[in-house]
């Protein structure tokens, strides 16, 4: 009987053991579900530099230079956040936020397979100037050429290069990387220039004079209208010198105009050279902008003079600057009349300065202005930092 009992008391024991395995695997199964439950809810928490809404199990593995490394790069260290190469299992998606210098997962599309964790690869790419960007792109497409000029500018030619970017909240599009320009200084750097996509309107040049220092239409730009650019770009636009040289002779090619925008040679009190932030197009500007075609190649389109450009349509019509209305470029023809781009025929032609055609403003980036997304098109154009 002893014997007996002792056994009846051992078999609970070892009942009640495996009943406390059974509960511990139980809740330990609970609580696995749960834990890969919460991926639908947001959290945050640190990982090296930034702050990461986190719904759960996620690691990440980070490029720089397309090496891994186990820490992000620093803000001052001079990299960004390459979008296009980064990426998430399970359906969730990675962004970066320059200014916190900080990641964001977003789990709105999260899937998860066979209760894997979510794995975020993320890239960065050592910063590059706009200037360089745009330099090495020539290497790979025909929509930049170097200009026949002393000055060898890199400029985006054709009917509609992928030239596109976003400035001020605004479809600008770039003209070139051009070469020696003058802070007023003397100091001369390499700087992009751009063009506002669509005009500000219609405006007449001055009165009675082709004075820009004085003229309504530099009033219009540089009082008015750079106001309505945020403090975020108005920091982008550099003040440069810009050539005012007066040009009697119409019947100039694209060459020619660039060299005789650039000399001293004025009507009456003119001045030749203004310093400032938001100017125009020079005609010459205008006439490298062409990339001509089969029939008639852009060599030979570089050959005609501008006036006369409406012989040739192959010319204007694959030259991008050739768009909307008539508009004012920044160089005269006398001291009453002043270049403008005629858009019904293609031709760089003079007007008297109380005509009102269309303002397109042109300007000038800071060398330091960075390129940091986009491709380019009017749908997705590059966008621009500091």
């Amino acid at each position: 009987m002893k014997l007996e009992k002792f056994k009846e008391k051992n078999q609970k024991k070892r009942f009640m053991i495996i009943f406390t395995v059974c509960c511990v695997i139980l809740l330990a199964g609970a609580f696995l579900y749960t834990s890969f439950a919460v991926f639908t809810e947001e959290k945050e928490f640190n990982i090296i530099n930034g702050m990461y809404q986190d719904p759960g199990d996620l690691y990440f593995a980070v490029y720089v230079d397309g090496e891994i490394t186990n820490t992000f790069p620093k803000k001052e260290d001079g990299y960004s956040f390459d979008a296009s190469q980064s990426s998430c299992t399970n359906g969730a998606t990675v962004s970066w936020d320059n200014e916190s210098w900080s990641a964001a997962i977003n789990f709105t599309n999260y899937q998860a397979t066979n209760m894997s964790r979510t794995k975020c690869t993320m890239y960065f790419k050592k910063d590059s100037t706009a200037v360089d960007f745009i330099k090495d792109l020539a290497d790979n497409t025909n929509d930049l050429v170097y200009d026949e000029t002393s000055d060898n500018n890199l400029r985006y030619i054709g009917a509609n290069p992928n030239n596109y970017v976003s400035f001020n909240g605004e479809l600008w599009r770039i003209i070139g990387v051009m070469n020696n320009i003058d802070n007023g200084s003397g100091t001369k750097e390499t700087r992009l220039k751009i063009i506002r996509n669509e005009s500000i309107g219609s405006y007449r040049w001055e009165y009675e004079t082709s004075n820009w220092n004085i003229s309504e239409i530099e009033k219009e730009l540089n009082d008015t209208y750079v106001n309505t650019i945020t403090s975020l770009y108005q920091e982008m636009i550099d003040t440069v010198l810009w050539n005012l040289g007066g040009i009697s002779n119409t019947s100039n090619t694209p060459a020619v105009f660039y060299t005789q925008e650039r000399l001293s040679t004025v009507f009456g009190d003119n001045p030749s050279t203004w310093t400032g932030k938001v100017g125009l197009v020079y005609p010459s500007d205008y006439g490298f902008a062409t990339s001509g075609d089969s029939t008639i190649n852009r060599t030979e389109c570089l050959s005609y003079p501008l006036d006369n450009w409406s012989n040739y349509a192959n010319c204007y019509n694959n030259d991008w600057l050739y768009a909307g209305s008539h508009y004012w470029t920044m160089s005269t023809m006398s001291s009453m009349k002043a270049y403008y781009v005629n858009t019904y025929n293609g031709n760089i032609e003079s007007r008297y300065v109380d005509a009102s055609f269309d303002v397109k403003p042109t300007l000038y980036l800071l060398s330091s202005v960075k390129i940091t997304e986009g491709t380019g098109t009017s749908s997705d154009p590059y966008t621009l930092s500091l």
